[in-house]
């Protein structure tokens, strides 16, 4: 009864690796070869972004996708050699001429390389491209209504078409042949711009918007904490302690006279709303008297009127 059951373990343990084997068999895809389905060989285009795409390998594990510039037997410069596991790539190009090519790769060898050429021509039509905004920065702050803007030139333009917006929507258009243009606005709040350029026969697309806001508000006056007005106070154990009272401060001036402000010998700078005596350089004698106030900063550069007046004396 033992040998029977013997005979079917082996029959068993024989088909097994027969089957494992065959899994193991990688297809031979060495005489195939990578279809191609866009880009179009010899492609000229303004267009600088390109979607490489091709038709799935039966057997690939993988694909293999080299570009250079301006081309494989006179290479420039080596842009893409990168492996992909689906069926597409993108890339965003610079003007100038280019090749790239691809092949199928699995365990057991590749297909040779599929090679294209391609073009970027974006010297004249500028419908593909976009003007580059310099200045102002993005969700750029200013108490100023007189605001320049700024942007890169593109060489196939002839001019530039400039659109400022509120809220509510656009408030004012100028077509400039200039790279800059300065507008002064009539109400404060929150604006947006674009820039288009345009020549004889196409347009750009319209930059992203960039956001800016003018604010005329000053900030509140700071309160003084600490010291307390008339206070005796060693030098190196004791801080000037002070509360914002705007939420859009980016620094207190903080003003140190010896005579209640007919003069004043000390002027800084302070991004937290507190300071140590003894780190104010040069650093205040003992035994005299110092007077104290601050102003503050927003973010848009509009400054606070004057806090209070507290005076304090260093003691040994």
């Amino acid at each position: 009864m033992k040998k029977p059951i013997k005979y079917i373990f082996l029959i068993f343990g024989i088909g097994l690796f027969i089957a494992c084997t065959k899994d193991f068999i990688e297809k031979d895809i060495k005489n195939d070869k990578v279809t191609i389905i866009a880009p179009v060989d010899n492609l000229s285009t303004p267009n600088n972004t390109i979607t490489f795409w091709w038709d799935a390998l039966e057997g690939a594990e993988k694909y293999n996708l080299q570009i250079v510039k301006p081309s494989f037997d006179s290479i420039s410069q080596l842009l893409v050699d990168t492996n992909i596991t689906g069926d597409k790539f993108v890339y965003v190009f610079t003007p100038g001429k280019y090749q790239w090519r691809i092949k199928a790769i699995n365990g057991g060898g590749s297909t040779v390389y599929t090679t294209r050429s391609l073009k970027i021509d974006t010297t004249s039509n500028l419908q593909y491209v976009q003007v580059n905004p310099v200045a102002p920065i993005a969700n750029f702050k200013t108490n100023s209504k007189t605001v320049v803007f700024s942007w890169n030139a593109l060489l196939a333009a002839n001019s530039y078409n400039l659109i400022i917006s509120d809220l509510n929507g656009q408030i004012a258009s100028f077509n400039t042949s200039n790279t800059s243009y300065q507008y002064t606005f009539t109400n404060t709040g929150v604006f947006s711009w674009k820039i288009q350029a345009q020549n004889s026969f196409s347009y750009s697309q319209f930059s992203t918007l960039r956001y800016l806001k003018i604010d005329q508000t000053a900030p509140s006056i700071p309160i003084l904490n600490l010291p307390a007005n008339n206070s005796l106070i060693v030098q190196d154990s004791m801080y000037l302690k002070w509360t914002r009272g705007s939420n859009d401060v980016m620094y207190d001036s903080l003003f140190i006279s010896t005579d209640s402000f007919s003069s004043q010998i000390r002027n800084i700078s302070v991004s937290a709303k507190l300071i140590q005596i003894n780190s104010i350089s040069p650093g205040l004698s003992t035994n005299n008297f110092y007077f104290w106030r601050l102003k503050s900063i927003d973010s848009a550069g509009n400054i606070s009127n004057y806090s209070n007046i507290r005076k304090f004396k260093l003691i040994p």
